[in-house]
């Protein structure tokens, strides 16, 4: 029961007070570990597979064989984290991808596997498929630890170690791999899975729903599925967050898949310098997480999801005009424009992902928050095929400003249709809708 003291003075916020729990501390440290690992993987392996294969579909292959179990397998991957103990499962998933990440060194060892590669596609495919299990347990698990008001917080801070694990993965896999040898980040990787299952075991908290029978009998899957999302069908924030992420995240692929030829083609760099831009959108996706994670629970979701749409937009707009302005202009700015608008990007794209997932751990009950973030990490996924496959040709067809500009125009069209559904169920704070 809460003091008087405590009910009358306001409960500090922002990071300082989420990191004060041990648990939360642990499973944080969790996520670093096998986030990290993940990406020292699969960087590392497209090293390897090409120094064998010498072709880059073998890559595309690896690619794919890492993509295809979570399209398939995060919605039963989400139910069966509902009903199980996440703390369990964290632990067993984190184990087993250390063990499957150590036999590739291992593997080496026999001289018949330094010429073929099909033996790193099916532990590329058993980690991944792993890995389903891991994601939408270690999701559905915040609201355990931390309270309503710390959600957005949490949520920042899980965010942001999402995009900088990122960042420091890509050039340490390739020094490991360059100054430690070619095996050296399968080492590194599994060393940060243990970790990372040790963190998840020293965990207190009981991270089993109340109801949910770990020896139930046979569940219905497809009910379940089924009952996930008529959870989301019946919430129009739940809704509305749903389908923003999806279409941020199917924006977000597209600009990736599209940014080598708008480096070259629009800014008349190399390929390459792709990094211009992404390394400044990933310090503007860290201090949206960090305002966001301070303040953002002062503020109405609903606002900050059609927000998100909106300065997506405009910014994706941006990017496409402002060069060529630029050219005409002022074209001793085109040299700052990559590092200005990438930032600028990131904060956009951060506002766009980080509240609409909160409001998905806000507003779902314990019982059905796995399977419904697992039908989200499917969407993840999924989304990946499609941005390659039509962004890449129609900016082929049409050039690469007008698909970016046509980008930005969907997400203002979707932010203004949000405006104009919201007048007859507007979108006020959390507490105030879908209750």
């Amino acid at each position: 029961m809460r003091t008087p003291r405590e009910m009358i003075l306001p409960k500090p916020g922002g990071f300082r007070a989420v990191i004060a729990s041990s648990d939360f501390r642990r499973i944080w440290l969790a996520q670093v570990a096998s986030q990290l690992a993940d990406k020292f993987l699969m960087f590392s392996l497209l090293i390897l597979t090409y120094s064998i294969s010498r072709t880059s579909l073998h890559g595309a292959i690896l690619f794919l064989a890492y993509t295809l179990p979570s399209v398939f397998l995060s919605p039963l991957a989400g139910v069966y984290a509902d009903r199980h103990d996440k703390k369990r499962l964290m632990f067993a998933t984190n184990l087993i991808r250390g063990v499957l990440i150590l036999l590739i060194p291992l593997s080496r060892y026999t001289p018949y596997f330094h010429s073929v590669t099909w033996h790193l596609l099916v532990i590329t495919f058993l980690f991944s498929a792993v890995g389903q299990i891991f994601a939408p347990a270690e999701a559905a698990a915040i609201p355990f630890i931390v309270s309503r008001e710390e959600l957005m917080t949490a949520t920042s801070l899980f965010t942001s170690t999402v995009f900088l694990t990122l960042l420091i993965a890509v050039p340490v896999s390739t020094l490991a791999v360059r100054f430690l040898g070619t095996d050296s980040p399968y080492w590194i990787g599994t060393l940060l899975f243990f970790l990372a299952a040790w963190q998840v075991a020293l965990l207190r908290t009981k991270l089993q729903a109340r109801g949910t029978l770990e020896h139930a009998p046979e569940p219905d899957i497809l009910f379940e599925l089924r009952e996930g999302l008529h959870s989301i069908a019946r919430r129009p924030m739940v809704r509305f967050a749903v389908i923003q992420l999806s279409l941020t995240i199917t924006v977000v692929f597209s600009v990736f898949v599209l940014a080598p030829q708008y480096m070259s083609t629009v800014l008349h760099l190399r390929p390459t310098d792709v990094y211009l831009f992404l390394l400044p959108a990933v310090v503007g996706m860290l201090a949206a997480a960090s305002y966001l994670g301070q303040w953002g629970r002062h503020y109405s979701r609903g606002r900050l999801l059609i927000g998100g749409l909106l300065s997506g937009g405009l910014t994706l707009i941006l990017i496409a005009a402002v060069p060529m302005l630029l050219r005409h202009f002022a074209p001793q700015l085109l040299l700052a424009f990559p590092a200005v608008f990438g930032f600028i990007g990131g904060v956009a794209f951060g506002v766009l992902f980080i509240p609409a997932f909160t409001v998905l751990q806000e507003r779902t009950e314990a019982e059905l928050r796995g399977r419904i973030f697992g039908a989200m990490f499917t969407v993840v996924n999924a989304a990946v095929a499609l941005p390659i496959l039509l962004a890449g040709g129609l900016a082929d067809l049409l050039g690469v400003t007008r698909v970016i500009l046509g980008m930005g125009l969907l997400l203002i069209a979707a932010g203004a249709l949000s405006i104009v559904a919201g007048r007859r169920s507007p979108l006020g704070p959390p507490e105030l809708v879908d209750v």
